[in-house]
């Protein structure tokens, strides 16, 4: 079955959305701690990542995210070597602090919302949000729609970092229309029109293909919902295909 997502973002201003009778204590105790997601995990902690070496599967291991992320933003640590033209590298450092700046941002704001004395230190400080967002959610004092937009956020942070570092190959799906809301084509900021559906391929992650119009945002993930995606928009979704891509692209990650 496809699994959409409905592209709606809950406005959850921290200003607006807490106030102090409904925070609950700012540390959990012991045995209490929610376990950690994957996404988080990876953010805060060393993780490994299984990569396909022809006929057999190579484990890498990796630092924490944060820390790589830290490591781009920095030109003389840039882990990816001096490859590409100066301008480049300095385009892509911008992103970079960009956004470890937006991470620490949101972390610490709803932190101090909370109550909760940051630690300084960016990975203490997710992990501290991560265990007071589940703190709050149990108690009753969290809707689940807040809960369920605020604990995406490792998600899609960890899948952003990771994006600067081993930049994805994107597909689009040309000459079809999204089959949730019918729309074609998405136009950027500057004018410029390009075709919705569009399928991604990252080292590690299943293929995923996603609409981009913002009222929409449907996603499939896999190969089960990419082919009954190209059934549903006459299309045939090569998946074989889409895994040797897979494995070029992890073999050169090498």
């Amino acid at each position: 079955m496809s699994r959409f997502a409905s592209g709606r973002r809950i406005p959850v201003d921290p200003k607006e959305s807490w106030s102090t009778n409904t925070v609950a204590q700012n540390t959990m105790g012991e045995g209490q701690v929610k376990e950690l997601s994957d996404s988080m995990r990876r953010l805060i902690g060393s993780w490994e990542l299984d990569v396909p070496v022809g006929d057999s599967v190579r484990v890498q291991v990796f630092p924490p995210l944060v820390d790589m992320l830290h490591s781009l933003v920095v030109p003389s640590n840039n882990s990816r070597g001096g490859g590409g033209a100066a301008n480049t590298r300095n385009l892509i450092d911008a992103k970079s602090l960009d956004l470890l700046i937006h991470i620490q941002d949101v972390t610490r704001a709803w932190l101090q919302e909370w109550g909760v004395q940051g630690a300084g230190e960016l990975k203490l400080d997710l992990r501290g949000f991560w265990e007071k967002l589940h703190s709050l959610h149990r108690s009753g004092a969290m809707d689940d729609d807040t809960f369920d937009h605020l604990a995406a956020y490792p998600d899609t942070w960890a899948t952003k970092i990771w994006d600067l570092i081993e930049p994805p190959h994107q597909v689009p799906l040309r000459g079809t229309v999204c089959p949730r809301c019918e729309v074609g084509k998405v136009v950027n900021g500057d004018g410029d029109s390009s075709d919705n559906v569009l399928i991604t391929i990252r080292v590690g992650h299943a293929p995923t293909a996603e609409c981009r119009n913002g009222d929409c945002g449907a996603t499939w993930v896999g190969r089960d919902d990419l082919i009954e995606l190209g059934r549903a928009v006459g299309v045939e979704v090569d998946i074989d295909a889409l895994m040797e891509v897979v494995a070029e692209m992890s073999t050169d990650a090498l």
